[in-house]
């Protein structure tokens, strides 16, 4: 276990600016430790290092007031793990490119815990919505760790569920850990400090840059057992990660949707790549501890009077009309119009009414209208 000391001098070494991870890491194991490289005469440090390194080594040296330093980073209650230490963690350093440094806030996840990533669109549909929160809070709910990326849509929504089900989620930024991005996911950010962790291999105060989200996916496959898409154009981001997630050998699911919609056909690209199908949570839960698991959590989920998976039956519900519980009850995820509601109802309710009652539950913030006329559900949070 390494000291206040030894701590300080890595976090020293690894700020220096002008080189990557690997090279860190190879000196650190050339030299023994930071704090030998701080401390090496000049001329070894060059036959060690090299002129450039060497010269880098040593203007940080003058520059940088380490222990003053390593102090404010406990201030802001910022831990670290380096390739090689005891706590860093082990998915990690079975990865092809392993970061150098792992810095975080709250816990790191946990080796022994099974952990799956939940990715997908930042502007996802309804349908998106739906599964990001059905397989957020189910497998949060048993103890999984959510990894994702805590950007809007998907990743984000899914997380928000985790936690609300009381379980852990680990949030890893393209930024230092200390920058929120997006400002609108602080709550998220924040309250996976308190049951989970927010990493990242960049130093305290980087800010959110383009060309430091590729990278970081890896991180986000890497530090799971499963990945999971739920939504996802043809060309996509989220894509990247899957690419990572392949070249790491970790299994992909993704979530089934419609050939017309846009956000589907990333999704249904990877099936013809070999993704495995997840319809629900049981799929995820039998790929990590088999079948029975599958069965188990299916058996849990609540179910309305049609055999639907319902959203837990609110207590809400029974204070709605009986004309209203129905409509309500017969919309789907996905939009529908008046007349299919009223084909679905066997004409129990006349189309006039059924219009009236969808613009009363939209009133009550129960269903939506869509820009192409269409009424849907509002899920609840």
């Amino acid at each position: 276990m390494k000291t206040k000391q030894d701590k300080a001098y890595q976090y020293w070494f690894l700020n220096i600016k002008g080189f990557g991870g690997k090279k860190k890491t190879a000196l650190l194991q050339k030299f023994g430790g930071a704090e030998n490289i701080y401390r090496e005469q000049e001329k070894t440090l060059r036959a060690g290092a090299g002129d450039d390194l060497a010269e880098r080594i040593l203007e940080a040296r003058r520059s940088w007031n380490i222990f003053t330093e390593y102090e404010e980073l406990c201030r802001q209650k910022i831990k670290f793990t380096c390739y090689g230490d005891d706590d860093y963690p082990g998915r990690l350093s079975e990865i092809p490119d392993p970061p150098a440094v792992l810095y975080y806030q709250g816990h790191l996840p946990g080796d022994e815990i099974p952990s799956v990533a939940i990715i997908g669109a930042r502007a996802c549909s309804e349908y998106g919505i739906y599964a990001a929160k059905e397989f957020g809070s189910k497998l949060g709910g048993v103890g999984i760790q959510i990894i994702s990326g805590l950007a809007m849509g998907i990743d984000g929504i899914s997380q928000e569920a985790a936690l609300l089900a009381g379980g852990e989620s680990f949030g890893v930024l393209g930024s230092g850990v200390d920058v929120c991005y997006p400002k609108s996911n602080r709550a998220i950010y924040e309250n996976c400090k308190k049951q989970g962790g927010i990493l990242s291999e960049y130093p305290p105060g980087t800010k959110p840059k383009a060309n430091l989200f590729p990278p970081r996916n890896r991180l986000i496959s890497g530090l799971s057992d499963v990945i999971l898409v739920i939504e996802a154009r043809e060309k996509s981001g989220t894509l990247i990660t899957v690419d990572m997630a392949l070249e790491q050998g970790k299994e992909v699911f993704a979530l089934p949707g419609r050939i017309t919609d846009s956000l589907s056909r990333g999704c249904n690209q990877l099936f013809r790549q070999g993704a495995a199908v997840a319809v629900g949570p049981g799929d995820i839960l039998e790929a990590l501890y088999g079948l029975n698991s599958r069965i188990n959590i299916e058996e849990t989920a609540p179910k309305n009077g049609e055999g639907r998976v319902a959203e837990n039956q609110p207590g809400w519900i029974n204070m709605l009309s009986e004309q209203e519980r129905q409509v309500y009850l017969n919309l789907e995820i996905l939009p529908r119009t008046p007349e299919e509601i009223y084909g679905q109802l066997g004409g129990k309710i006349a189309i006039q009414e059924v219009m009236g009652v969808l613009v009363e539950l939209c009133i009550k913030g129960l269903a939506r209208q869509c820009p192409e006329g269409y009424c849907q559900k509002v899920l609840a949070t």
